[in-house]
């Protein structure tokens, strides 16, 4: 498991024990393990209570109408157009990326106290065992573009697309037009504009606030900005 700056990433074939049970069911929902839930897996304590308030917002109803809200700020002017390769790399991205932004945004809040812990549920998970296999790929060693990309999303790691991105050798252009994007006033704009209603947004769900620093024994800080 190489090291990314300062947190490791545990991967779905080394995965055992209650992390296996919290991959499985993350990929009952989706085509792949977020890094987030990869970065808090060597830490089980962590891992649970921040899969559990993920997946009760990943379930609830209402998210529906919330990912609308945060999938119509975030339009842009981003002229870039991939090929289609970098279309078929993005495409499980695409569709899951705003629940994921509700998600690490309402962690972020839970974890800073803004919403109050509430008593963690039974986890109701599925037993221990292998992952299935997934069919997004994942660049486990260091491209030379991460470093940007952690510059640039105020993260200690690689968001997942990236990752799957690099595996493909498709990253360097994407990248040529997202990373000066991200830097230039019209991406900070839409950047923060995003963050505001994703906040928002995760305000509503304060009943399924489970993750907190006093619930791990050694947390990993959430990122500012969404970085599954």
């Amino acid at each position: 498991m190489p090291p990314t700056s300062g947190f490791t990433l545990r991967y779905e074939d080394e995965a055992d024990g209650v992390v296996a049970s919290v991959f499985r069911d993350v990929r009952a929902r989706m085509e792949f393990v977020p890094a987030i839930f990869k970065a808090l897996a060597p830490d089980p304590e962590a891992l649970v209570p921040a899969w559990l308030q993920a997946r009760a917002i990943y379930d609830d109803p209402r998210t529906g109408e919330a990912l609308a809200r945060l999938r119509k700020r975030a339009e842009s002017d981003l002229s870039y157009r991939p090929s289609n390769g970098g279309v078929d790399a993005v495409a499980p991205f695409a569709q899951e990326l705003p629940a994921l932004l509700l998600i690490v945004t309402s962690l972020g809040l839970a974890l800073d106290g803004v919403l109050p812990l509430q008593p963690l549920p039974p986890p109701g998970l599925p037993p221990p065992g292998p992952v299935p296999d997934s069919p997004v790929p994942d660049e486990r060693g260091e491209h030379a573009l991460f470093g940007e990309i952690r510059a640039a999303y105020l993260t200690q790691h690689v968001p997942s697309m990236y990752r799957a991105l690099a595996a493909r050798g498709l990253l360097d252009e994407p990248w040529s037009a997202i990373g000066p994007f991200l830097a230039g006033e019209a991406g900070t704009e839409c950047v923060a504009g995003v963050c505001a209603v994703a906040e928002l947004q995760a305000l509503r769900f304060s009943e399924v606030a489970f993750f907190g620093a006093e619930r791990a024994g050694s947390p990993r800080p959430v990122p500012a900005r969404a970085a599954p």
